[in-house]
């Protein structure tokens, strides 16, 4: 949980004591007051409401009261915010500070198949499993994220299987992985000794061939190691692995299949359980297991460890979500939360960037192409840099630039990458965070003093002292929403009002320095910790 002064709390809290509200009739206030109280549903006279609410604001931190219409509006003191701000960033290095939460998490994102690199279409998964595991743990939840490596069923044997048909004697190499792959699905239609050969090692697989599943396991863990290193440019790292065919091999699956005998109806040798008028199969014909039945399996593992699970999950998942979430809590007592997160997919407006990867974009090629347009675009704003230089902050901006255009739209919404949006210096974009970023440590560079001089306001001064206060609402509201796209809203909306105010506050050498540095500063840090949630690259220089 998060610790701070909440000045909503307090005078929420005060207003209890009068009258019936309810926390979400105070909000943040837009273009009056710092926060703004509803009082159209009060039966009093708004006048007399009014009145006996301002009589009790008694409160140091509070400026004025007003009302306007149906809403009262109530201003901080901003002398008071900013103590708030500078008195956390100073006792514990951050604000807000937190509470450590007994209960853990688990955030699963990414498990893409290891059958081929991560394509752009799924890197949005990635970045939001990623960011909401930063938001979450940066709330007080202990957490960590995990992928489900997908290493059972026919289309990782048919990677197997392509290795050994086609390159054999050669070195297991993504590439040599994915040619064998591809050939077997190219062929297997026409070929019936293939898909015998691809039936018979799933049947000896699902039977739990231990030597044959750690080859697969082998097998995969090179493509896998290949879809990591892609995220690893990203700034994503994922904390534990779990391996699909060790419910196999250590016969969990065939354990969960049979407590639920009594519930499961067959269709031939084909086992399922009915959900009014659908049919959730476990089992295929030959007796080998569905990822259904492994899902459900791999959820109750889940749940031994971890209080609250989240799914990061395509928008094609939903029907199995919600056939997979009836089963966990109407046939196996599962005991934890769990929230699934979906999102839409990922296209590019330019169509596909390479040929040598086959009919799919890569991450890997999405993430050279950026690094080469934000190199081009550094080269010629900073033609004095050197090649270092232009290398250290191109990479910064294209993996920041990627996250963040992806982040910062709702995940229900589709997406398409634009590079001039996400590479543009002026706008809704990762370099603009970070110039302002640049800035503030600029002019950190160029004072020494931070003592204060005057406890005078202007209006912008004001403006930006609330934008770095209210942060702590904007990150409840992320973790209560499971909603990364809050905190890419709040940076924006903190870094426009740090430009507003450094165009409009003279700084070094002005009379109000002193004041202005210790904003600048408290702005510094803040950034730091909200930038950080979205894995935005922040550079003292760019």
């Amino acid at each position: 949980m998060l610790l701070f002064d909440d000045y909503k709390k307090i005078m929420l809290d005060k207003i209890k004591t009068i009258y019936s509200v309810q926390d979400n009739d105070m909000e943040l206030g837009t273009n009056f007051g710092d926060f703004t109280l509803k009082i159209f549903k009060f039966k009093d006279n708004r006048e007399e409401v009014y009145s006996r609410i301002k009589s009790s604001m008694d409160m140091e931190f509070i400026d004025r009261v007003e009302l306007q219409g149906n809403y009262i509006n109530f201003y901080v003191k901003p002398g008071k915010m900013l103590d708030t701000v500078e008195n956390s960033i100073g006792t514990f290095g951050k604000y807000p500070n937190t509470f450590q939460d007994t209960s853990k998490a688990l955030i699963e994102h990414t498990s893409s198949n290891p059958t081929g690199p991560i394509h752009v279409g799924r890197i949005r998964n990635s970045i939001i499993g990623d960011s909401i595991f930063r938001i979450i743990e940066r709330y007080g939840t202990r957490s960590l994220t995990q992928y489900f490596v997908n290493d059972s069923g026919k289309q990782v044997i048919s990677l197997y299987l392509g290795h050994i048909k086609y390159h054999k004697d050669e070195e297991m190499t993504v590439e040599n992985l994915l040619d064998g792959y591809q050939k077997i699905y190219t062929n297997i239609d026409s070929d019936p000794d293939i898909k015998r050969e691809v039936q018979e090692l799933d049947e000896k697989y699902e039977t739990g061939d231990n030597e044959l599943i750690k080859e697969i396991q082998n097998t995969a863990s090179i493509v896998l190691k290949s879809i990591t290193d892609s995220l690893a440019k990203l700034g994503i790292h994922i904390s534990t692995y779990v391996w699909e065919s060790n419910f196999i091999m250590y016969g969990n699956v065939a354990q969960l299949i049979d407590s639920l005998s009594e519930d499961l109806k067959s269709e031939g040798k084909a086992k399922y359980i009915e959900i009014g008028d659908k049919k959730i199969f476990l089992t295929r014909q030959d007796g080998t297991s569905l990822y259904f039945a492994r899902d459900l399996v791999y959820h109750m593992f889940k749940s031994e460890n971890f209080d609250w699970i989240i799914d990061v999950l395509g928008e094609d998942h939903k029907d199995h979500a919600k056939n997979l979430d009836y089963v966990l809590h109407n046939y196996l007592d599962f005991p934890s939360r769990i929230d699934y997160l979906f999102y839409g997919f990922v296209s590019l407006d330019t169509g596909k960037m390479s040929t040598r990867k086959g009919n799919i974009v890569t991450v890997n090629d999405l993430y050279e192409k950026t690094v080469e347009e934000s190199a081009a675009i550094i080269k010629q704003k900073r033609p004095e840099y050197s090649k270092e230089e232009v290398d250290k902050i191109s990479n910064a901006i294209a993996a920041s630039s990627i996250r963040y255009n992806i982040i910062k739209i709702n995940a229900n919404k589709p997406l398409t990458f634009r590079w001039d949006e996400a590479l543009n210096f002026e706008g809704d974009s990762a370099p603009y965070i970070m110039y302002a970023y640049a800035r503030a440590c600029s002019l950190i560079s160029k004072t020494g003093n931070t003592e204060s001089s005057t406890e005078e306001y202007n209006e912008f001064e004001k403006a930006l002292i609330k934008a770095m206060y209210v942060y702590p609402y904007y990150l409840q509201n992320s973790v209560d929403f499971l909603r990364a796209d809050i905190i890419a809203g709040y940076i924006l909306y903190l870094v426009k009002s740090f430009n507003e105010f450094y165009l409009n506050c003279p700084i070094i050498g002005n009379s109000e320095e002193n004041k202005r540095m210790r904003i600048v500063r408290a702005f510094k840090k803040i950034m730091e910790d909200s930038a950080d949630l979205l894995g935005i690259q922040l550079l003292e220089k760019i």
